[in-house]
């Protein structure tokens, strides 16, 4: 009854045999991860104000109103 079985998931790229010593170092740093929510922000919201301004600038085509 003492003996535990260890469950190890299949060796893929993101799950490397755990025989290796430590992971690799992250890329993302923390202080970069502001700055990137920040341009994700900025591109969405002019995605949508586009998207606004169109539907707008396409209803004044078709009804001259």
């Amino acid at each position: 009854m003492g003996a535990e079985r260890k469950y190890e998931l299949p060796r893929t790229a993101e799950n490397p045999p755990s025989s290796t010593a430590d992971p690799p170092a992250q890329e993302d740093k923390p202080e970069n991860q502001p700055r990137e929510i920040k341009i994700g922000k900025i591109i969405f919201y002019t995605t949508v104000a586009v998207a606004l301004w169109f539907f707008y600038w396409f209803n004044g085509i078709q009804c001259p109103c």
